[in-house]
């Protein structure tokens, strides 16, 4: 009996033509993956992607595999137009398989829209990130445990994430964890606020090997309202910012205010997403 479900997702290859400007040297695409016309921003010349769902969200039996490669001295930012939801399920899964990367001299940026974990869903994401000498890389993740404006919270079945980064082919980050409201896995979430917004940064780059300048800058955000941490990777490989907040103006304020400042750290100008 076939599965149910869409299987699907993104392939795309960016590069520097003979003029030195980013282009796509591949893409192919399939539901509930949609690519829209690619954006060059001439002030920070990176190749802007928007990556849409034309489809509800997922659902039970989805497969989406998203692969994305950046080479010679590319730079490419990679976002999706909205909130990516992950909805109710009676029985199954839904899985979602990540691959980065990104070579030489180039740069990516995958700063997709927040994952909302609505109720009974249940959702499994594997990401894998290979960063070369030289390249820059800035990873984030957002979510949220249910669908807030509704009331409803922590009320998702389950959700795996596994994250793993290498630089020059050697382990610098593995994280690994199973969320699931019936036991004490959301406890730190659920103690901190009623409603929590949930956000992370991974950033690889030479420029920061020894030490993230704007640290201390970042920590100063504390408030009642809004939690901040971070930390180094392994082999002074890049650094790790999470942060927690109680509303949403707070964590929109927060990620974007740290995502310029990540960028300043590592000597770039922050393109603007020109979400659609």
């Amino acid at each position: 009996m076939k599965p149910l479900g869409i299987q699907g997702g993104v392939q795309l290859g960016c590069r520097t033509d003979l003029h030195g400007f980013p282009y796509l040297s591949h893409q192919r695409f399939s539901p509930p993956v949609h690519l829209s016309k690619p954006y060059f921003d001439e002030d920070t010349r990176s190749l802007l992607i928007n990556l849409s769902c034309p489809t509800a969200g997922l659902l039970s039996g989805d497969r989406m595999i998203c692969n994305i490669k950046v080479s010679g001295k590319a730079a490419m930012v990679v976002t999706t137009p909205g909130a990516t939801r992950s909805h109710f399920m009676r029985s199954g899964v839904a899985k979602v398989k990540q691959e980065f990367q990104v070579s030489d001299q180039a740069f990516l940026e995958f700063n997709p829209g927040s994952l909302i974990l609505q109720k009974s869903t249940s959702l499994e994401q594997n990401t894998w990130v290979e960063v070369e000498d030289g390249a820059e890389v800035l990873f984030v993740e957002k979510m949220l445990p249910g669908r807030i404006a509704y009331g409803e919270s922590f009320l998702f079945t389950k959700f795996s994430n596994r994250l793993k980064v290498l630089k020059d082919g050697k382990l610098v980050l593995l994280e690994s964890f199973t969320l699931k409201p019936e036991n004490e896995s959301v406890n730190p979430w659920r103690n901190s606020f009623l409603t929590p917004f949930y956000g992370c940064f991974y950033l690889v780059s030479p420029k920061v090997s020894d030490e993230l300048p704007c640290r201390q800058k970042i920590h100063d955000m504390m408030s009642e309202s809004l939690l901040v941490g971070s930390t180094s990777m392994h082999r002074k490989a890049g650094w790790v910012v999470k942060i927690l907040a109680g509303d949403p103006y707070q964590f929109r304020k927060a990620m974007d205010k740290i995502r310029v400042t990540l960028y300043q750290a590592i000597g770039r100008l922050p393109p603007s997403f020109r979400r659609y």
